[in-house]
C-alpha cells in the first residue's frame, strides 16, 4: 500500500512569522483521527522569515530531528549550546526529563525545514543534544543513513526503532528501497517530484507505505525525506 498525501491536504498554520503545514494533530490542529504514524507523531513543515523564529520553550520526552532544506537555522539551549546550521545539516534533541530551547532566523532569507518529532521508547531519559553537517555529495543519487536506533553506527542516534534516510536524486537516477512485513515507512518529497512505484508525489506532499519493493525515480529532480519504522498491525 502507498497511501498519497497532498501537501494541500495538510492542515495550514499561518502566524505572520511562520508558515507551517502540519502532518499530524499539533497545536492549534486537533484531529483525533490523525495523532501519529507509528512512532512518528510530529511532522511540520516549516518557513521561517527573516529575523524571527521560537523563542525559548520546553520540551520533553520526545526525540526531535530537524532537518534544514534552505537557509540558516540558529540553535540555542538551556545546556550552552549555540550554532547555526544550513542545508542539509541534521539537529537532534532527545528531550527526555527536560529541555528548553530557541530556533531563530537570524539571516536574510527564510528558513525552511522539517521538523519531526519521534516517540522514544523510555521516559525520563538524560536530556541529550547534537547536529551533523553534511554536503550534497553525502546524499547525491544515495540514500544518506543519517539516524537510526541507539547503539547503531549512524550519526544521530535515536532513543526508537526507526531510521531516517535523506537523498538528492537527479534526472535519469532512481534508488531502489526495500521494506520487510513488520516495517513501515513515511515519506516526504521536501523538493521537486518523484515516482514511487507508480504514484507520483509533488513537491511538499507525503507518502505512507507498507509496500515491500520500492523505487523512487525523480521526474526531474527530488529531494526526499525517509522515517521507516515498526509496523503498526
Amino acid at each position: 500500500m502507498i497511501r498519497r498525501i497532498p501537501y494541500e491536504s495538510l492542515y495550514p498554520a499561518q502566524h505572520g512569522w511562520l508558515t507551517s503545514r502540519f502532518h499530524f494533530s499539533f497545536a492549534e490542529y486537533r484531529n483525533p483521527d490523525n495523532i501519529r504514524y507509528g512512532v512518528l507523531r510530529v511532522m511540520n513543515d516549516d518557513i521561517i522569515a527573516p529575523g524571527t523564529g521560537f523563542g525559548m520553550h520546553p520540551h520533553d520526552d520526545m526525540e526531535i530531528i530537524t532537518y534544514v532544506i534552505s537557509g540558516a537555522l540558529t540553535h540555542e539551549d538551556g545546556m550552552g549550546h549555540r550554532e547555526t546550521l544550513g542545508r542539509g545539516d541534521v539537529q537532534y534533541m532527545s528531550a527526555g526529563t527536560g529541555i528548553v530551547h530557541s530556533e531563530k532566523n537570524e539571516g536574510g532569507e527564510p528558513v525552511h525545514l522539517i521538523q519531526t518529532w519521534i516517540l522514544p521508547r523510555t521516559k525520563n531519559l538524560q536530556p541529550r543534544y547534537g547536529s551533523v553537517r553534511f554536503g550534497k555529495a553525502d546524499r547525491r543519487n544515495r540514500w544518506l543513513h543519517f539516524a537510526g536506533p541507539d547503539g547503531g553506527d549512524t550519526p544521530v542516534q535515536l532513543h526508537q526503532d526507526a531510521n531516517m534516510y535523506g537523498a538528492e536524486l537527479e534526472e535519469g537516477m532512481s534508488l531502489a528501497f526495500e521494506l520487510t512485513e513488520e516495517r513501515q515507512l513515511y515519506v516526504k518529497v521536501m523538493e521537486g517530484s518523484v515516482i514511487l512505484n507508480d504514484i507520483i508525489l509533488y513537491q511538499g506532499d507525503a507518502a505512507e507505505v507498507t509496500e515491500r519493493d520500492l523505487r523512487f525515480s525523480p521526474r526531474d529532480y527530488a529531494h526526499l525525506l525517509l522515517i521507516e519504522m515498526e509496523r503498526d498491525f
